[in-house]
């Protein structure tokens, strides 16, 4: 099943990753797999992994 978002939110996605990939192919110290990970964590798109750390945040505000 698809994850749907909103279109301005998917705009925004393509346009940084769109821009992760110019950066990266076009200097040089730049790795593109970081580049893309920023990109998709400032769309909120995280690994599982780092579900532990958000799970301390929110215990935290919580409180």
């Amino acid at each position: 099943m698809p994850t749907f978002i909103s279109d301005s939110a998917y705009e925004a996605l393509l346009r940084d990753l769109s821009a992760a990939f110019m950066i990266a192919a076009t200097s040089t110290g730049c790795d593109l797999r970081d580049k893309l990970a920023e990109a998709l964590a400032n769309a909120d798109i995280l690994p599982e992994m780092c579900r532990p750390d958000f799970a301390v945040a929110e215990v935290a505000l919580a409180a």
